[in-house]
Order: structure tokens, then C-alpha cells, then sequence
């Protein structure tokens, strides 16, 4: 049974902060079953206010970019560049941050924690629905995590992807797409149907007014490209990519890429799951014959 630690760092919305902890002994051996992963010994969930959320992501981002500057031998101006991304990311976060309550960042040590912020929940209006599918997403990839050794912290944040060999690796649509489709099981089972984002009906003001200024900012191509937030696209195109694979080759040979990033699909085999399935299987029938057979 998978026990799970959970720090409560905030008093801000007991109503929903109270139900964290049950939802996580809950959610969190589905998620071990479901993917055939473990998520360690006692997986952490902090419960923080969104201070605190913001600067456990951004230390962990500043961390992997001090990797980039020591592993990869940049020049002082290209360590200038990825300084000065940091700043501008994090600006962007403190201007949208009720637009995300569930994040899994790293600490110093290197373990993974999943942060739930009940202050975004809150402003969003969610309730213990949206809880069980951030858990389960979230879960996900604390899997992830163990299961690459840690790698797919450095793939996902790297701010130099170029001289790591993964610019044509698809690692967002991997990660977030594999955590999508976990989640959709996992609420399926839980509550008997999947839960989809979007309007709560129950949004205060303020998570109105600045969803409002995000969107205006994601239509200027200049700060839309400063926000760190992965677009919505990369989250569609990666469970419709995880769900085919898993349909062809099943969860086992799906989660060898986490242990070896070169079976990782790229970017045109996120387009064409079948090219991927081949690349691993070459008994593989194609996705056509699958569907017909079906």
C-alpha cells in the first residue's frame, strides 16, 4: 500500500486542503497499477501557498540551468541568456499564477514533491474532482522521475536541448501526454468518468481578470514566448500519441523510454505513432491494419 507524506505548509482553504490527503492515499496506488511504475518510498505532497509554489519551480528550473552552464561549457553569455530567461519566466508566473495549482518539481536533493497550491484551486473554482486528476497527473510524473533516474527533470528543463541531443526529441508531449493519459484512468476509476479542464462556473474576479491579461499576453508572439507553460496543443497531441502506443505495443514497452530518452519519440513520430511503434518493434502492424482488425 502507498503511503504518502503530506506537508500542509498553508492554513489558506481548509475546505480543500482537508481533502488533499485522502484523495492521495487513494489516487496514488492507482497510479502504480496503472502504469506499472512505482513512485518510490512515501511520495511527498506540499501544500503551499502560491508563493512558495513559485519559487519551488523556479529553483528547480534554476538548478537545471546551472547544469547547463556546467555540463555543457557555456560561454558567460550564454549563461547571461538562460539568467535573464529566468527572470522573464518567472515575471510571467507571478502574472498567471492562479492559472496553475499542481506542479512536480524537484528539490535540492534531487526527490521530487508534488506542490498543490488550494489558493489557484480556489480561484478557479475547483473541487475534489480536479483534485483527484491533479494528483494523478501529478503522481505521474514523480513515476517518471524514478523511473528515468532523475533524467527527465534535466530533458524537460533544459534551456539548451540543442547541445543535449533532444531538440528533435518530443520530451513535453511525452511527459505530459503519458500523465494525461494516467490521470483519465485514474479519475475514470475513481469517479467513474474523466475529468476535462476548463470553465468552473465558480471563478472569483480575480482568477477572471488575470486569465483575462494571460490571454492578451499568449497573443503577443514576444510574451508568449517568455511564458514557461507548455500549450495546451502539447497536451492533446501527447495523449492521442500515448494512447495509440500504448494500443500497439501495451504499458511494458512504453515505459522503456524512460530509462533510455533515445526511444523517446521525436518530433515527427509524435505526428505518425506507427514510425515510432516500428523504431521499437518491428513486428508492429501498422495503426490502418489495427484499426480494421479491430
Amino acid at each position: 500500500m502507498t503511503t504518502c507524506y503530506i506537508r500542509q505548509e498553508t492554513d489558506l482553504h481548509p475546505e480543500l486542503t482537508e481533502q488533499i490527503g485522502p484523495i492521495a492515499a487513494t489516487v496514488a496506488p492507482i497510479v502504480e497499477e496503472v502504469t506499472g511504475l512505482s513512485l518510490g518510498h512515501m511520495p511527498i505532497v506540499r501544500v503551499v501557498g502560491h508563493e512558495d509554489f513559485i519559487a519551488a519551480t523556479m529553483n528547480e528550473r534554476r538548478r537545471v540551468f546551472a547544469l547547463d552552464v556546467t555540463q555543457l561549457a557555456l560561454s558567460s553569455e550564454a549563461a547571461r541568456v538562460l539568467h535573464d530567461r529566468l527572470e522573464v519566466e518567472e515575471a510571467e508566473l507571478r502574472r498567471s499564477w492562479m492559472g496553475g495549482g499542481a506542479a512536480t518539481v524537484t528539490n535540492a536533493e534531487g526527490a521530487p514533491q508534488v506542490l498543490i497550491a488550494p489558493e489557484s484551486l480556489h480561484h478557479a473554482g475547483f473541487g475534489s474532482d480536479v483534485i483527484v486528476k491533479a494528483l494523478a497527473h501529478e503522481f505521474a510524473h514523480v513515476a517518471q522521475h524514478h523511473a528515468s533516474s532523475g533524467q527527465v527533470v534535466i530533458a524537460y528543463n533544459t534551456g539548451r536541448p540543442d547541445l543535449r541531443g533532444l531538440s528533435e526529441v518530443a520530451v513535453a508531449h511525452l511527459l505530459h501526454g503519458h500523465a494525461e493519459w494516467v490521470d483519465q484512468r485514474v479519475t475514470e476509476r475513481v469517479l467513474g468518468h474523466a475529468v476535462e479542464l476548463g470553465p468552473s462556473g465558480r471563478e472569483t474576479p480575480e482568477f477572471l481578470a488575470m486569465m483575462r491579461e494571460f490571454i492578451e499576453r499568449m497573443r503577443d508572439p514576444e510574451s508568449a514566448a517568455a511564458h514557461p507553460a507548455v500549450s495546451p496543443e502539447v497536451y492533446e497531441e501527447g495523449l492521442r500519441w500515448v494512447t495509440r502506443a500504448i494500443e500497439l505495443l501495451g504499458v511494458a514497452s512504453l515505459n522503456r523510454v524512460w530509462s533510455d530518452f533515445t526511444l523517446a519519440p521525436d518530433v515527427r513520430e509524435i505526428k505518425d505513432v506507427t514510425r515510432w511503434a516500428r523504431r521499437l518493434d518491428q513486428g508492429v502492424p501498422s495503426l490502418e491494419s489495427v484499426q480494421e482488425n479491430a
